[in-house]
Parts: C-alpha cells; structure tokens; sequence
C-alpha cells in the first residue's frame, strides 16, 4: 500500500516519471539548523495552504485507532425531579426581554409533553410569576405569541397547580389572553374579547344599584382589587383602538361598564377613567353631528317638506270658518294656503 504523501509532493511525481534529470545532490549541512532551513525553504515553494492542511489531517485520522461506540447516556435518577430543579433558573431567565421567547417556549414544551405535575405544579409556577412581572410586557407584539401558547397552555392545565394558583390563573386568564384578543385589526375578534371583557366587568358592584345587570353575580370583596387592576389593563388596552372607527362604539360600551363600577378603582384609575369617558362623550356627539349632517345632505324632496310640515304652526281643526279670515286648519288647509303662496 502506498504511503500517504503531501498534496505539494503528489502534484511533483510528473516531474519525476516524465525522464527529467534528477536534481544535482545537496552537500549535507553540517548544522541540523541548517537542514531545516534548507528543507522549509524547499517546502515552501509549492505550499498550497489549506488543501494541504486537509491531506495532512486526512493521513491523520487514518492513523488513529478506532474506538468502540460511544456508551450508553447515564439512567435518569427517578428520585429527582428536574422541573422543579430547573423552574428557579427558568424563572430567573423568563424575566429577561432577550430570553423570554425561548425560556417561554421550553417552559410551554414541558407542559406540553406532561412533564409539569402536581407535585411540582407549585415551583413551576414561579415561571408564570416571573413572566408576569412585566404586566405591560405582553402588549408588544415580539412577545404576544409566546406569551398566549404559554398561558393558554397552562390555563388548560389549572388543576396541575396548587388551589391559590389556581386562582391567580383565572385573573391571567383575562389579563393575558383576553388582552391580547384585543390587540388585532378584526373587528369580530375585537368585539368578541370585549364582550368577554365587559362580562367580567359584572363581577363589579356597580356605583348605584339601579344600574347592575340582571343577574349580575358580584367576585368575593377580598379578590375585587386584584381583578379591578387587571380589568382596568384591560379597558386600556382596548382603549388603544379607540381611534379606528370600527372599535369606537364597541369601546364606548367598555367605558360605559367601567365608569358605573368606577369605585372599585384607585384615584389614579378613576383619574384616567374619566378622562376616557370624556373623549368617548366629545367623540360620540361629533359623530351624531355628522351623522345629522350627512342625513341632511341625502335626504329627498318630500323628506326635506316633510321635515319643514313637522315644524310648522298647524291649527288643531280640521275644517276652517266659512272665510272670515283664519283660513282651514289641519294638513289640508295648510297644504292648501301653500298651494297660494
């Protein structure tokens, strides 16, 4: 078998079968550093870098010894539960903007694939706390997605979780997923998560009795503060579409509900709650102007007459005098003077 050889040297051996006269023999140096002078210099006048490289790993792989296959990966430990040894650091990691995504799409995989279970439900809740720290966060749309199949995949898993998170899970359902239905240009869709939105608003006492729903069914009073701060997100979040003409009247039935149950709200909330119910009030009556407006414009002759007979001063009778001077009365009588005019 042949001996390996440099690429340099291969591309050499015409040289040497084509007949050409061997080269004149070199004195040997007397110095060894003399040698390998001589012989980098000799080298490196055919050294083609890299693909020489290639060979000279090619002849040494081919020298090493094969091994055996690689062993077998270690047994899990049964006694150890890796996702409650793991939640800190992805808790710790989902706060991160730049990692929320991808710690965001491991912790959704580990509910996917059945590895969340009740006796470790509670420490894996702290992933969702974490996430949940930045409550704006999720109305960025680099996160919305991550943020409903996480969510959304752990709101279908409630009875994983202790009885306290539980709860904490009802509210994320509506701070999370419903807000984030509201944050599309699909008028259904928008109306739809309102409609949820303004349910969940009943769970409110309303600022006057008078004004509650039939039926309403009002939350326990130790969990209305935590619900008011998320409903009023998600009023605002809504309220961020007030703009287009498609959501505007769908928005003004949320201030409505919000403004009756005002008192469950902070001053602050209250603040700005009223300053919504004020640009909905200034917009809708800009809007029944124009509407007036636009009805004028189209309307037809006989609506035009129409509209100046319901103003006019008609007398009551319907037959006039017999011409002393006050005319017919009633429509005929009208029309009748108008027909002399």
């Amino acid at each position: 078998m042949a001996s390996w050889q440099p690429r340099a040297l291969k591309k050499r051996e015409s040289e040497f079968a084509s007949g050409a006269p061997a080269p004149a023999p070199v004195a040997v140096a007397s110095s060894s550093s003399a040698a390998a002078s001589s012989s980098s210099s000799a080298t490196n006048e055919k050294w083609n870098g890299a693909a020489d490289l290639e060979d000279l790993e090619e002849g040494q792989a081919s020298k090493k010894p094969r091994t055996d296959e690689a062993p077998p990966a270690p047994k899990p430990d049964p006694s150890r539960d890796e996702v409650a040894e793991g939640a800190p650091r992805l808790a710790q990691h989902i706060a991160s903007d730049a990692k929320f995504n991808k710690v965001a799409a491991m912790a959704f995989a580990l509910l996917e694939a059945g590895r969340v279970t009740p006796a470790n439900g509670g420490a894996f809740f702290a992933v969702l706390e974490a996430a949940m720290a930045d409550r704006r966060r999720l109305r960025d749309q680099t996160y919305r997605v991550a943020y409903r199949k996480l969510f959304s995949a752990a709101v279908a898993r409630v009875h994983l979780f202790p009885p306290a998170a539980q709860a904490q899970l009802r509210l994320w359902e509506v701070h999370v997923l419903t807000q984030i239905e509201l944050f599309t240009d699909d008028s259904y869709q928008f109306n739809r998560a309102a409609k949820s939105l303004k349910e969940s608003l009943h769970g409110l006492p309303c600022v006057y009795k008078a004004l509650e729903p039939e039926g309403a069914v009002h939350l326990p009073e130790g969990e209305r503060p935590a619900w008011a701060d998320v409903l009023f997100d998600c009023v605002d979040a809504a309220m961020q579409h007030h703009k287009y003409g498609w959501a505007k009247t769908t928005c003004d039935i949320l201030v409505k509900a919000i403004i009756d149950r005002r008192q469950n709200f902070s001053d602050e909330q209250q603040a700005e709650i009223q300053v919504w119910n004020a640009k909905c009030k200034g917009q809708r009556v800009v809007r029944q102007q124009e509407h007036a407006s636009a009805k004028a414009r189209d309307q037809t002759a006989f609506e035009r007459k129409e509209a100046e007979w319901s103003r006019a001063d008609i007398a009551s009778s319907k037959k006039g005098d017999d011409g002393g001077g006050g005319g017919g009365g009633g429509l005929d009588g009208w029309c009748a003077k108008q027909s002399l005019n």
